[in-house]
């Protein structure tokens, strides 16, 4: 019912995985540097995604997210970057810090409102980051957390984020 940590870490030739249903939890690193992974099916049953599972799966393009998940785990999809599209259910409470740091050709993304805070660098570092849609529900947007997404153009930050921490639109130069 669970993927262990670093169950296939550095499994380079790794292209296709489908996780089953009954499956629950994706450990630490499960899939760390699986350079190779473009196909990524995740199971209706996984509620969560751990610290660094699909870090590094640099040919992963597109992701969606089960309305089973509540968690995203730090760095879960850093520096993937061939990921252009990520689809977050409504179930996702928690992001991690660094979550899709590095995505370079990521270039919209929707935080659903049952997310309150944005973890530290969460989404840094995308550089083609152009759009981001934040909920109503935001209260927190952290450290770093769009540091150095040079395309992105505007954001409207919502009327309930009581705090913006150091350096989280930093080098976003396409913004006015």
């Amino acid at each position: 019912i669970s993927i262990g940590d670093s169950a296939f870490f550095y499994c380079e030739g790794l292209i296709s995985v489908t996780i089953p249903d009954n499956v629950t939890s994706i450990g630490t690193h499960a899939f760390d540097r699986c350079t190779a992974l473009t196909n990524l099916v995740i199971g209706i049953g996984v509620t969560v995604i751990s610290d660094g599972a699909f870090s590094d799966c640099n040919r992963l393009t597109s992701l969606t997210i089960p309305a089973s998940v509540t968690s995203i785990g730090a760095d879960a999809f850093s520096s993937c970057d061939d990921l252009t599209s990520v689809t977050i259910p409504v179930s996702v409470t928690n992001i991690g810090q660094e979550a899709f740091s590095y995505c370079s050709k990521l270039t919209s993304v929707t935080i659903p409102d049952s997310v309150t805070n944005l973890g530290t660098g969460v989404f840094s570092n995308c550089r083609g980051l152009k759009s981001v849609t934040l909920p109503a529900s935001l209260t927190a947007i952290n450290d770093r957390a769009f540091y150095f997404c040079d395309k992105l153009i505007s954001i409207t930050v919502p009327d309930n984020v009581t705090r913006i921490g150091t350096s989280a639109f930093s080098v976003c130069t396409g913004m006015t």
